[in-house]
C-alpha cells in the first residue's frame, strides 16, 4: 500500500469511525461462519463448529486491535491516553511539575535568549543587498587611507564590481530650534548606491556630486529626520544649515539603515566628498574604503589583485601601501565580538546540558518509585515500546511546559540582554525573538524532552517483573546499573559546573585586573563635554582663541570647578589622530620609516584637570601662544622608543612634510605620564600633546583641510563634589557666549572608564549568572542523589548500626559517597577546563586561561559546597531508627 492510500485509509477510518468497526465486525463474523460452516460440512455439529472457529481464529478484539494498528488509529488513541495520564500524574505531583518545569525553563529560556543574540549578531547577513560581497580595503584591515591611494586601487581595480570610501565629519546642524552637533560621513557618490539600498523618500547623489564646485546636497538618517524635522516630507528640495553653509535635502534613508556598521555607526546624515587638492595626498589618511566584488570573483582573487596594486605603488611610492588588506565587511563588523558570544553560547550550552542531566535524574527516582505500577501494566500484557512512549509522553509534556516558560522567559532575558550589552556589539538593537529563535526553542525543547526522558523510560521499561511484584522483596533494593547512571549524571553535572564557574572566576579576575589597571589619569570627580563653533560667530578664527580662553576662564570660575582646561579628543571616547614626525639631528628616515605619535592638542590646565602628572618637565602654559616658540610634551613610551638612554627634554621634533622649508620646530618640555588612548586593555602608543594656542589649524586659520575637522574643544572640569551636577552651568557658561554653540558628548570620566569595561563586565555577569545557576543545579543534583541513596539504603544502616556501628561511622559512609562523585565530577571538570578555558584568552586580561590560583580555589570551593550538601541527607541518615528500619522488608 501506497503512502496515499495508507493516508486516505487513514482519513476514512478517522472521520467513519462507528463505520469502520462495523465493517470489521462484519468481515470477523464472516470469517467465523465461514470456518463454521466448512466444519459443518465435514460432520461437526452446528454448535461445535461455531465454538471451534471462534478458538482457531482467536480474540476478535485482539483481531480488532491489530487491524486499527495497521490502519494507525489505535496510535492516536493511545497517544490521547498517553497525554491524559501524563497529565493526571503531573497534576498528583505538583511540587515536582513546578520544579520541573522552572529548571527546564531556566535552561531552555537562557539558551534561547542568547541564541537570538547570536542569530542577529553572527548569523544573519548584513542588511544590504548581497552583503557577503561587499568588502572593506584598509591599512592592516582596519586603518585609513589616504586619497590619492584610493583613487589609485579604483582606477587599477578590476575586481570590484564598484569601489567607494567615506571620511569621518562632525558639523553642527543650526538653523532650527537649537544647535546640534551631529555624526556625518562625507562620501563618495557611488558609495551609497553600492550598498543595494534605496532611500526611503527622494533619492541618492548622483554622478557629479561628489566633484569640486557641485551643490551642496544631504542625504538624511530616519532617526534625524523623525527628530529635528518631524517626518516632514516637504524637506526634499529643502536646505538646510551645517557649519554656516547651506545643503539642499535630496533624500531620507530607511528606518534602521546604518552605515557604516563598525565605524562612526552614529552618523545621521551623508553627504558628497570632494577631495579637492587631497587628490595627490598619500600621506593623510583618512578614508575607509568599500568595495563590492564582481559576480564570481572570489575573496582569494581581490586580495591577490590588491596585492599586485599596492606592490607596484609602494615602488612608485615607498612607505605608502604597506599592509592593505581586503576584509568581508561582515567579518569586520562582527571579528571582535565574534569569540565573546560564542563563549557565552556555549557557558548556556553548559546549563542545559546541566538541567537534563538533573531532570533526568529527578525522573529516574520517580520511575523507580512505580515499578510495581510499571510491573502489573506488563503483566496485564503492555508491550515494552508501549511502557517506553507513555515515559516519553510525560518527558514531553513537562518539555512543553518548560518551553513555553521559557518562552516567556527569553523575552524578558532578551531585553534585559539589550540593556546591559555595551555598545561595541554590532546590530544589539535589532536582537528579538523572532521565527527563527522560536524554532531554535521548539528544537531545544523537542531535543531537551527526549534527552532527559529516554533513559529513565528505557530503564522503567526494563523490570524484571516477578521481582517487582513479589510481596517479599525489599523496597530498598535497587539495580547496580541504575545507581552507576545516577551517579554518572551527578559526576557530569559537577564537571560541567566546575568549568562554568573556573570561566567565570576567570572573567572576574579579569574584571578585576583591569579595574586595577592605572589609565594615567585620575577620572573621579572630572567632567567634560565637546563645543563646537562650527557655524557659529566664534568659528572666525579672529574670535577663536579668545573665545576659547574666555570659555576656560568661565568655567574655571564656576562654584565648585578645581581646575579646567580642553583637548581636542579625549583620551577613550574621542577620536584617534597619528602622524609622523622628523626628529632634529637624525638622518632623514626612508619613506614609511619615519616615527610617529598619536597627536593631541591640549590648552592650559588640562593635565592639571586630567590629574595627568608629568614624570619631567613643565607643562603648557599660556605663554605658549603663536608668538612663542612651538613646544610639545610626549609620553613615557614616545621617550623610551625614540630617545632610549637620553634625555628627550629640550630635542625638537617637526610634523611638517618635505615641503616645508624651513620646518616649524617643536621643543620637547615636558614627558608626561602614559595615558590610556582608545582601549583600556591595550599598552599606550607613543603620544604627543602640542600647545593648542600655538596650533594653527586649532585657531582655525591655517588654511588646510585638518582645520575644518577641527572646529570644536573638549571642555574638561575637575569639580569637588558629584562632576554630573556641574553639566547645566558648564552648558550656561558656554551658550553666554553663543547661542548658536552645539554642545555634545556631555559625560564623565568615570562613565568614560566605565563604558571602556564594559565588554568584560557584560562577559563576567553573563557568565557568573550561568555559573551561579549551574552551581544550584549541580548542588540540588548531589543533594538528591544522596537522599535518594540514604533512603533506600534504610535496611542496610539499620543493620550496620544494629551490628555496632555509631552515628558517625554512618556520616562518614554516606558522605564519602557523594564526595566520591564530587571527586569525580572535579576532576573531569579540570580536565575539561584545562581545554576549553584556551578558548577564552582573547577575553582575558592579567590571568592566563590556566591560572592555578583560579583553578584551585573554584575546585576547592566547589569541594565544600558538595560537602555541604552530602552533609544534611548523610545527618538525617544517622537519626534512622535500627528497630524500625530492620521491620523495613
Amino acid at each position: 500500500m501506497n503512502l496515499w492510500s495508507r493516508f486516505r485509509s487513514w482519513t476514512t477510518a478517522m472521520l467513519r469511525r462507528n463505520r469502520m468497526e462495523r465493517e470489521m465486525d462484519e468481515e470477523i463474523r464472516f470469517h467465523i461462519e465461514a470456518h463454521a460452516a466448512d466444519l459443518v460440512s465435514r460432520g461437526v455439529p452446528q454448535r461445535e463448529a461455531l465454538r471451534r472457529a471462534r478458538l482457531e481464529f482467536g480474540g476478535m478484539e485482539t483481531t480488532k486491535e491489530e487491524c486499527r494498528d495497521a490502519i494507525g488509529v489505535s496510535f492516536l488513541e493511545t497517544l490521547i491516553q498517553d497525554v491524559r495520564h501524563a497529565v493526571r500524574t503531573l497534576l498528583r505531583t505538583p511540587v515536582f511539575t513546578v520544579i520541573t518545569v522552572a529548571v527546564l525553563a531556566l535552561g531552555i529560556g537562557g539558551n534561547t535568549a542568547i541564541f537570538s543574540v547570536v542569530d542577529a549578531v553572527l548569523l544573519r547577513p548584513l542588511a544590504y543587498r548581497d552583503s557577503g560581497r561587499l568588502m572593506t580595503i584598509l591599512t592592516y584591515g582596519e586603518g585609513p587611507v589616504s586619497v590619492a591611494n584610493y583613487i589609485d586601487w579604483r582606477d587599477q581595480s578590476h575586481s570590484f564590481a564598484a569601489m567607494g570610501a567615506a571620511d569621518y565629519w562632525s558639523p553642527n546642524l543650526t538653523g532650527v530650534d537649537s544647535p546640534e552637533h551631529v555624526v556625518a560621513l562625507k562620501v563618495t557618490q557611488g558609495l551609497l548606491p553600492m550598498l543595494g539600498i534605496e532611500p526611503l523618500v527622494g533619492r541618492l547623489f548622483v554622478v557629479g556630486e561628489d566633484k569640486d564646485g557641485g551643490d551642496r546636497e544631504v542625504i538624511l538618517s530616519y532617526r534625524l529626520w523623525q527628530r529635528r524635522f518631524s517626518g516632514d516630507r516637504n524637506m526634499l528640495g529643502k536646505p538646510i544649515v551645517l557649519d554656516g553653509n547651506a545643503y539642499v535635502v535630496v533624500g531620507v534613508m530607511p528606518q534602521g539603515f546604518q552605515f557604516p556598521p563598525f565605524w562612526a555607526t552614529r552618523a545621521e546624515l551623508w553627504v558628497p566628498n570632494a577631495f579637492g587638492t587631497r587628490i595627490h595626498n598619500r600621506q593623510g589618511n583618512s578614508l575607509r574604503v568599500f568595495g563590492r566584488l564582481k559576480e564570481g570573483v572570489s575573496l582569494t582573487q581581490a586580495r591577490a589583485e590588491m596585492s599586485g596594486i599596492t606592490g607596484r605603488l609602494e615602488q612608485q611610492y615607498p612607505g605608502t601601501n604597506r599592509n592593505v588588506v581586503v576584509t568581508p565587511l561582515k567579518e569586520r563588523v562582527v571579528g571582535q565580538i565574534e569569540t565573546p558570544l560564542l563563549v557565552l553560547l556555549g557557558a548556556v550550552g553548559f546549563v542545559l546540558l546541566i538541567t537534563c542531566a538533573n531532570v533526568a535524574h529527578m525522573l529516574l527516582a520517580r520511575a523507580a518509585a512505580r515499578q510495581k505500577e510499571v510491573a502489573v501494566r506488563a503483566a496485564l500484557g503492555a508491550r515494552r515500546g508501549r511502557i517506553i512512549r507513555q515515559f516519553l509522553t510525560e518527558s514531553l509534556l513537562l518539555g512543553c511546559l518548560g518551553g513555553a516558560t521559557g518562552l516567556a522567559l527569553a523575552v524578558l532575558a532578551t531585553r534585559a540582554l539589550i540593556a546591559m550589552s555595551p555598545a561595541n556589539i554590532p546590530r544589539v538593537q535589532t536582537v528579538t525573538i523572532d521565527l527563527r529563535a522560536a524554532l531554535f526553542l521548539l528544537s531545544a525543547t523537542i531535543l531537551t524532552s527526549v534527552g532527559f526522558g529516554l533513559v529513565p523510560a528505557l530503564q522503567a521499561s526494563s523490570i524484571n517483573v516477578n521481582d517487582a511484584l513479589k510481596e517479599g522483596g525489599r523496597s530498598n533494593s535497587e539495580g547496580i546499573g541504575r545507581s552507576r547512571l545516577r551517579s554518572l549524571l551527578v559526576i557530569s553535572e559537577f564537571a560541567l559546573a566546575l568549568m562554568l564557574l573556573i570561566g567565570a572566576g576567570l572573567m572576574i579576575r579579569t574584571f578585576a585586573a583591569l579595574q586595577a589597571v592605572d589609565g594615567g589619569f585620575n577620572p573621579h570627580n572630572v567632567i567634560s563635554m565637546v563645543v563646537s563653533v562650527a557655524g557659529s560667530k566664534e568659528a572666525d578664527p579672529a574670535r577663536r582663541a579668545i573665545f576659547y580662553h574666555q570659555l576656560i576662564e568661565r568655567v574655571r570660575s564656576l562654584p565648585g570647578v578645581q581646575a579646567a582646561g580642553a583637548i581636542n579628543h579625549l583620551p577613550l571616547a574621542g577620536d584617534l589622530w597619528g602622524w609622523p614626525f622628523v626628529i632634529e639631528g637624525r638622518p632623514k628616515p626612508r619613506p614609511g620609516e619615519s616615527p610617529g605619535a598619536v597627536y593631541r592638542m591640549v590648552t592650559p590646565g588640562y593635565f592639571e584637570a586630567m590629574r595627568l602628572p608629568l614624570i619631567r618637565g613643565r607643562y603648557v602654559s599660556e605663554a605658549d601662544n603663536v608668538t612663542a616658540p612651538g613646544v610639545v610634551i610626549i609620553n613615557e613610551r614616545a621617550a623610551k622608543e625614540y630617545w632610549p638612554g637620553e634625555d628627550p627634554i629640550g630635542k625638537r621634533i617637526s610634523f611638517d612634510d618635505d615641503k616645508a622649508s624651513p620646518p616649524t620646530w617643536l621643543t620637547i618640555i615636558g614627558i608626561a605620564k602614559d595615558a590610556k588612548q582608545d582601549d583600556w586593555a591595550s599598552t599606550p602608543s607613543p603620544e604627543v600633546y602640542l600647545a593648542a594656542f600655538q596650533n594653527h589649524d586649532f585657531l582655525g586659520d591655517s588654511g588646510s583641510d585638518v582645520a575644518s575637522h577641527v572646529s570644536y574643544i573638549t571642555l574638561v572640569a575637575r569639580t569637588v563634589g558629584d562632576s554630573a551636577a556641574m553639566a547645566p552651568s558648564m552648558k550656561e557658561a558656554a551658550w553666554s557666549f553663543d547661542r548658536n554653540l552645539a554642545i555634545s558628548e556631555v559625560v564623565t570620566m568615570d562613565g568614560v572608564v566605565a563604558d571602556a569595561n564594559a565588554q568584560p563586565r557584560f562577559e563576567m555577569r553573563l557568565l557568573t549568572i550561568f555559573a551561579a545557576v549551574a552551581l544550584v543545579l549541580s548542588t540540588v543534583g548531589i543533594y538528591g542523589v544522596i537522599s535518594y541513596s540514604a533512603s533506600r539504603r534504610t535496611h542496610e544502616i539499620g543493620v550496620r548500626m544494629s551490628l555496632g556501628a555509631t552515628r558517625g561511622d554512618v556520616l562518614l559512609l554516606v558522605v564519602r559517597q557523594g564526595m566520591w562523585l564530587a571527586m569525580a565530577g572535579s576532576v573531569t571538570g579540570l580536565a575539561g577546563a584545562l581545554l576549553l578555558s584556551r578558548l577564552m584568552t582573547k577575553l582575558l586580561y592579567g590571568v592566563q586561561p590556566t591560572d592555578p590560583a583560579t583553578f584551585v580555589a573554584v575546585a576547592t570551593g566547589l569541594g565544600l559546597v558538595a560537602m555541604l550538601a552530602c552533609y544534611i541527607p548523610a545527618r538525617r541518615a544517622t537519626r534512622i531508627d535500627p528497630v524500625a528500619a530492620l521491620r523495613c522488608v
